[in-house]
């Protein structure tokens, strides 16, 4: 797996930002302390999020930074920005940044930021790549194929599920349907392949949402299927840190507590081992793919979420001894 790492600063942090009259947005010379935290870890790719991360007001600068560092970025955004944002993006070296576009259908936006977001993926065309995240059954894709054609986009669509946040009430799919969610997604990689579109699976997905005869067809039909669990390592305001944005409100922690990104990924995978044997579903405890590691058993929200009580939100930092942090290399 790549080393990677994501800085964050999702909505609801923002709200609380707000409230406190505090900044939104991340320092230019922290972020600039953390791709160099990173680089000495080893990181190779170094997701920026949001929020919208293009209206950070040093959004360029941060940019040029991670890459005189010699960083991969991937730029998580909804495509809606400034022709200046646009403009510096379309001169970038070929391959030295990802775009990723969660879009929703051109009706629902306003004509203003319709008209933005047609400029940036006309002008970035194939350094775009589409994402869906799926919460119902009958979700509509077919509007992001009619994208890819008009816009010329990356022949790539990113797939997820919405998972649940811990402690949060979130729209999300729940994993006893998770067989109807495998059919749309069957449905849909053979939607995709008919006009040479690969789809590709974020992680929290389970082996048994699919029949052996669907799994066949995933492989010919997309980039391939794994379930896949693992830290990613989010960094937010104040340089917080936590595993992945379902579980952004449980142990998070300080990046300054750990000596490297692997130590605070070993750091994850302790605490969270007892959760991930209990899968995301009561099958989940005698799965034989779950025993073989095939799967790793889905989103650990969802086991979190099963217990009766929740896990503290924040590790002070002189607790972290108790859970390998300073020690964990």
């Amino acid at each position: 797996l790549e080393q990677r790492v994501a800085l964050f600063l999702f909505q609801r942090r923002l709200d609380e930002m707000r409230q406190q009259k505090k900044s939104i947005h991340m320092p230019y010379d922290d972020i600039v302390e953390i791709f160099d935290y990173m680089k000495a870890s080893g990181v190779d790719v170094v997701g920026v999020l949001g929020g919208e991360p293009t209206l950070h007001p040093q959004f360029i600068s941060i940019i040029e930074a991670a890459l005189d560092r010699g960083l991969h970025l991937k730029i998580f955004s909804n495509g809606i920005m400034g022709p200046e944002k646009v403009d510096f993006l379309s001169n970038l070296k070929p391959g030295s940044a990802s775009i990723i576009c969660n879009i929703s259908d051109h009706e629902v936006d306003s004509p203003s930021k319709q008209a933005k977001r047609d400029h940036a993926l006309r002008q970035l065309g194939s350094a775009i790549t589409l994402g869906i995240t799926i919460a119902e059954p009958d979700v509509d894709y077919q509007y992001l194929i009619d994208f890819i054609r008009d816009y010329d986009l990356n022949k790539r669509i990113r797939v997820g599920v919405a998972q649940p946040i811990v402690g949060q009430d979130n729209a999300h799919y729940p994993p006893a349907r998770y067989p109807e969610l495998g059919d749309t997604i069957v449905r849909m990689a053979k939607d995709c392949i008919t006009a040479d579109i690969l789809i590709g699976f974020d992680c929290g997905m389970t082996l048994c949402m699919f029949t052996e005869e669907q799994l066949g067809i995933l492989m010919t039909h997309t980039e391939g299927f794994k379930s896949v669990c693992d830290p990613i390592i989010d960094i937010g305001p104040d340089q917080e840190v936590w595993s992945c944005f379902p579980l952004s409100d449980v142990y998070r922690t300080k990046l300054s507590a750990y000596p490297s990104r692997n130590a605070i990924s070993d750091y994850y995978r302790r605490v969270f081992a007892p959760y991930r044997s209990l899968g995301c579903r009561p099958e989940c405890l005698t799965c034989i793919y779950m025993r073989r590691g095939q799967c790793n058993g889905g989103c650990i929200a969802h086991a979190i979420n099963s217990m009766n009580r929740k896990p503290p939100s924040f590790v002070a930092e002189d607790a972290l001894a108790e859970f390998g942090g300073q020690d964990a290399v």
